[in-house]
Parts: structure tokens; C-alpha cells; sequence
């Protein structure tokens, strides 16, 4: 079967979502998860996503702000 629709929400994106986070530095990872930082919004990639999510990355978050 064809997967001709996997990432097709992604290609209208500038750079097809890719970008350097801003939390881990890391480059050409896919930014495709929004976090507010004291009413700011971020992109973030998906280890730092779940690393947030789970109270990890504190003062890389506290540098941002």
C-alpha cells in the first residue's frame, strides 16, 4: 500500500518543519510541537516535548524566558 500522505501536514511548512530547537540546540530535527513559555510560543522537537511534559529541561526552559 502506498504511503503517498505520510508528513503531508508538515510540506506547506516552512522548510517542511525543520529547524533548529530551541531548548536542545540540535539542528534539521522537526519542530512540530508548541510549548508556552511565560505566554511565548515554541516549537520544539519531540524529545524535548516529552521531556517537558514529564518536568525534565527546567533551566533550559528558564534560560528562554
Amino acid at each position: 500500500m502506498s504511503k503517498a500522505h505520510r508528513g503531508a501536514g508538515i510540506r506547506e511548512l516552512k522548510k517542511s518543519g525543520r529547524g533548529s530547537c530551541p531548548i536542545c540546540k540540535r539542528s534539521g530535527v522537526k519542530l512540530m510541537y508548541d510549548q508556552d513559555v511565560n505566554e511565548k510560543k515554541f516549537t520544539v522537537c519531540k524529545q524535548c516535548n516529552a521531556a517537558i511534559a514529564h518536568g525534565k529541561k527546567q533551566e533550559e526552559i528558564a534560560a528562554l524566558a
